[in-house]
């Protein structure tokens, strides 16, 4: 459905592919499902209106949720309350408690990688971002950045996602990834042969049996 939605809203299938593609790398050895980034990228791009863009934050702020050691699921909780902020434009206090819990870490270094020190950084962070010195556009690429950088928030992420119940976990979202691209094999497999794809020959053979 991604690169058909995205399509929609003016993205090439070949950009939503490659999106994919890089978010699968991204997670690759993480306890993150591909379906919950992909579905994070969506939303960021519609925002946003640069899928490349909503690609690198999905995965920058996916980390940095890892690297403070949140779980698979506060890390989705706390994107869902990005993405919120982001399509307001402003912070909320509720929403900024969230991200308090769920990327502690990682907020505190960013706050300090805007010049913020000291106990104080945080909620200074979150002053500059209320009163509009610092833009989310601004808070995004920070994300990114730091992420990027050796020792970032992508191998701080890796770090923090060692251990037993983890590496179980990396297992079960390793399968549900690697469904994803054998269903796209498969998919790329009928089209080529009968010149439908999944959906539509699904759709074929419903009116053979309604028939």
């Amino acid at each position: 459905q991604y690169p058909r939605v995205m399509e929609l809203v003016g993205f090439s299938t070949e950009q939503s592919e490659r999106s994919v593609r890089r978010l699968a790398e991204g997670i690759e050895g993480l306890p993150t499902r591909l379906d919950e980034v992909v579905g994070t990228a969506q939303g960021l791009a519609l925002i946003t209106d640069d899928i490349n863009y909503a690609t690198d934050l999905t995965l920058g702020l996916n980390n940095a949720f890892l690297a403070s050691g949140a779980s698979a699921g506060d890390a989705s909780r706390g994107l869902v309350q990005y993405q919120q902020m982001l399509a307001k434009g402003k912070v909320d206090a509720q929403s900024w408690h969230t991200l308090q819990e769920t990327m502690h870490v990682a907020l505190r270094k960013t706050a300090e990688a805007f010049g913020f020190a000291g106990d104080s950084a945080v909620n200074d962070f979150y002053n500059a971002l209320q009163a509009g010195d610092i833009t989310f556009q601004e808070f995004g690429d920070k994300i990114i950045e730091l992420n990027n950088q050796t020792g970032g928030f992508a191998d701080m992420a890796m770090e923090s996602s060692k251990g037993i119940a983890t590496s179980w976990q990396n297992v079960k979202t390793a399968v549900v990834n690697g469904t994803t691209f054998v269903i796209e094999a498969v998919d790329n497999m009928l089209k080529e042969v009968t010149g439908n794809n999944i959906a539509e020959t699904f759709d074929v053979l419903k009116q053979v049996v309604l028939t």
